[in-house]
């Protein structure tokens, strides 16, 4: 099922990205706060990535990004998270500034080190959001994750300053 989904992700973001204007890249950075089945084994962390942004008309877009996450400890248990994914964006003022919402999905691999071994645990999941572009560069976004990884529901609240070049 999760292959399904890739695949179909893959196809729709390689179909929309042809469609619009060159992409344009970024960076971002934030906090992550955990939620969920996460709050067990980490505290607040610290997010660093990169984006792709493609804007297409009446103020629909895509974001390819990519991100690493490094919690801070909790109950001798330290969690890294790498994930990647794609979210389809939508300016409310049906232009490439101020509010816009965001849905998509993201697969994420959470690694978890304990005090005698190690996990890897990895799962597509979805994201919902909200954001504002203050001007075409910089912007803020609250951006919540969720993933089901055996038996476990790993999701964090995300709030991030984008700054696209």
């Amino acid at each position: 099922m999760n292959k399904v989904l890739i695949s179909i992700l893959v196809a729709g973001t390689t179909a929309l990205a042809l469609a619009a204007q060159e992409p344009r890249f970024g960076v971002q950075g934030g906090l992550s706060i955990p939620a969920g089945d996460l709050t067990d084994n980490a505290y607040m962390g610290l997010q660093v990535g990169g984006h792709a942004r493609w804007n297409f008309n009446h103020g629909h877009g895509l974001m390819a990004r990519g991100d690493v996450t490094l919690y801070s400890q909790n109950n001798g248990v330290n969690v890294t998270g790498l994930g990647a994914g794609a979210d389809y964006t939508y300016h409310l003022e049906r232009r490439q500034i101020g509010t816009y919402v965001l849905a998509g999905l993201s697969v994420q691999n959470y690694h978890s080190s304990f005090s005698n071994y190690s996990r890897n645990d990895s799962a597509l999941g979805l994201d919902l959001g909200l954001g504002y572009d203050l001007d075409r560069h910089l912007g803020l976004q609250a951006r919540y994750t969720t993933h089901n990884m055996n038996d476990y529901t790993y999701a964090a609240l995300n709030l991030d300053v984008t700054y696209t070049f």
